[in-house]
Parts: structure tokens; C-alpha cells; sequence
């Protein structure tokens, strides 16, 4: 890492990570949803699963998560990027569950709460949910294209991004995430 940027790794880390996550489209309608059905693509509770500590690698950086179970609508995450001798980002998110479908929010800070995003919180968009997967769009053209959520199992996931990076280019970023016991 040494000589390495480590601000824009974090980013597109933090973006993917929802989620997770990591959102400045505008908000679900009904369109979002399949308009041949008025079951939602998910509820909150298809993403209950979350809730629980979580952690996974990027090269020699170790990802957190922390989520709390669903209450009320929505369910809170935290999110630490560290490497071996600091903490890179710190992200909070929410997904909310709204008569427009799933819905996921989250922002990056520094160590000492500086919010990075000048304006608003990301906002992603659930578009698809089968068999495990869960597939956030955002309809903003920006860093962050999509965030999917692949439950491997009960203790395992895969977090998956596509971003354009800080030199315009396409990228994508992956981490698995472990359940910590």
C-alpha cells in the first residue's frame, strides 16, 4: 500500500459495501417494481439476515459491518475500513422499507465524523431480489452504479459493486463478508 492513495480505495470500498451498500438517485415508485404484480420485490424482513457483525478483506485492509436487526421499518448499519495502523472511512447506512419497495441509504465520514459527500446521502434503489441476491440500483450517474448482496449462507456473503473510479473508468469491487461469532 505504500505510495498508495488509500482515499479513493475507500471510496469505491465504502460505495459497494451496500449496501451495504453503499445514493443520490431519486426515490423508488412504482415503476421500480415489477407492475405485472403488487407483491414487492423484498421486505425488510428478506434482508433481515444482515443483522450481526460482519467481516471481510480488501487486499491487506480489513472491512466491518455491524447491523441491527429490522425495527420499525427500517434496519441501521455501521460500516469501519481499517488497515494495520489506522481506520481509512467510517460509513453509516439504513434500508428502508417504503410503499415504494426496498430503499438503502449510507454516507462516508472520516475517523473524526467529516461527512465526504458534499450534499446529500447515497441512495440506492432495490431493483431485483431472487434466490439470495439482492441487486441495489442507482439511477444517478455517479461513483456508485449498483451494489449487489449475494447470501452464500447463513454466515456469508459477497458484497459486489460497480463503480467508476476517480479517473473515469469502470471498476468493480468485491469483498466476502464472514459472520463473526
Amino acid at each position: 500500500m505504500k505510495g498508495m492513495n488509500k482515499v479513493p480505495v475507500a471510496q469505491t470500498l465504502l460505495c459497494t459495501c451496500l449496501l451495504v451498500l453503499t445514493l443520490v438517485a431519486s426515490p423508488a415508485t412504482p415503476s421500480a417494481q415489477d407492475k405485472s404484480s403488487a407483491t414487492p420485490l423484498a421486505t425488510l424482513a428478506d434482508l433481515s439476515w444482515l443483522a450481526g457483525h460482519w467481516e471481510g478483506k480488501l487486499g491487506p485492509m480489513t472491512a466491518e459491518q455491524q447491523w441491527m436487526p429490522p425495527r420499525n421499518g427500517t434496519m441501521q448499519g455501521f460500516f469501519r475500513l481499517t488497515d494495520t495502523e489506522k481506520t481509512i472511512v467510517i460509513e453509516l447506512f439504513t434500508i428502508r422499507e417504503t410503499p415504494g419497495g426496498i430503499e438503502s441509504y449510507f454516507r462516508h465520514f472520516s475517523p473524526e465524523l467529516k461527512p465526504w459527500e458534499e450534499k446529500e446521502a447515497y441512495h440506492l434503489n432495490l431493483m431485483k431480489s431472487e434466490g439470495g441476491i439482492f441487486r441495489f440500483d442507482n439511477s444517478v450517474v455517479n461513483q456508485l452504479k449498483d451494489a449487489i448482496l449475494t447470501r452464500v449462507d447463513g454466515d456469508t456473503y459477497i458484497s459486489h459493486g460497480d463503480i467508476t473510479d476517480a479517473d473515469g473508468k469502470p471498476k468493480a469491487i468485491e469483498v466476502t463478508y464472514r459472520r463473526v461469532k
